[in-house]
């Protein structure tokens, strides 16, 4: 009887061993698969996750640009302004900007790099330095996107430049 209580309570050892094991690989399965959303195309070949997500178009998403035209008022010939571009992922893939081209040497674009989920917000920031401008200022950032509603979106802003 002992012998008998001993096999099967080695069997129920082996069993709970292979339980745990089990669950250890399931959930590191999913912690990656998590990981994977997060950061996807995530590669170690040095080829930037946008890039990537630029030529995938069975996977591309839809932007909403929530004030594609700006205006920042009068300035001070000197002076400089920060426009923010705010934009939300409409559809259900993750987004990317992977190309801001600003019209001219005056601009600098600052944009995030990594994934927006789908319905997160964020914003694109440009920086605008007057000088050397003429008064009537009317100026445009190019964005290149992963999204089926159009690749390239023109953002503008416009002002004037008080000497």
């Amino acid at each position: 009887m002992t012998l008998y209580v001993i096999k099967y309570f080695r069997h129920g050892c082996i069993l709970c061993a292979c339980m745990v094991m089990g669950i250890n690989i399931l959930t590191s399965c999913k912690s990656k698969d998590t990981n994977r959303n997060l950061h996807p195309y995530e590669n170690k070949l040095g080829i930037k996750p946008a890039s990537l997500a630029q030529i995938d178009t069975i996977n591309f998403t839809t932007i909403e640009w929530i004030n594609p035209v700006q205006n920042f008022g009068i300035l001070k010939y000197g002076d400089s302004a920060v426009i923010k571009f705010r934009f939300k992922n409409t559809g259900v893939h993750p987004l990317f900007l992977s190309r801001v081209q600003p019209s001219c040497g005056c601009t600098v674009a600052h944009y995030r790099e990594e994934a927006i989920m789908p319905g997160e917000e964020d914003e694109l920031t440009v920086i605008f330095n007057t000088i050397g401008q003429g008064s009537e200022v009317h100026k445009t950032v190019s964005v290149t996107t992963n999204t089926s509603n159009g690749v390239q979106h023109l953002l503008t802003f416009e002002g004037r430049v008080n000497r």
